[in-house]
């Protein structure tokens, strides 16, 4: 896996899910909503409606720690199409509501998250 893109990429969405998240908790707060501990705000990040779209991130992240860790180690079919699965999340169809359509227009606002996405993309290069 020394020269599969999946380990960088990995830790780039990892950095992204971070990112994406602060935005999203200061959005929250501007609102006048209020996050009492980190804990309250883990338990919305889990079952909060507003913050149910970066669980499809979340749920990328695991997955690639999983295949990462699997013995046999993963295959490069796998690790191509986990590559893809992410390249599709991030860039995936313009559906109301899909993880894409939220990512997209954060990225206009937040230019953290704009700078992380062109990082990631060079992972996406053949």
């Amino acid at each position: 896996m020394n020269d599969h893109p999946l380990p960088k990429l990995r830790n780039q969405l990892l950095s992204l899910h971070k990112i994406l998240m602060l935005a999203e908790r200061a959005m929250y707060e501007n609102k006048g909503n209020v996050i009492q501990s980190p804990n309250h705000f883990l338990q919305l990040l889990m079952s909060d409606e507003r913050f149910a779209w970066l669980r499809e991130l979340s749920q990328l992240i695991v997955m690639m720690d999983e295949a990462m860790e699997e013995k046999p180690p993963i295959t490069r079919e796998r690790a191509d199409a986990l590559v893809n699965e992410a390249r599709q999340l991030l860039t995936g169809q313009e559906k109301p509501g899909t993880f894409a359509v939220r990512y997209a227009a954060l990225m206009q606002r937040v230019p953290s998250i704009a700078a992380a996405n062109a990082e990631i993309c060079k992972s996406f290069a053949p």
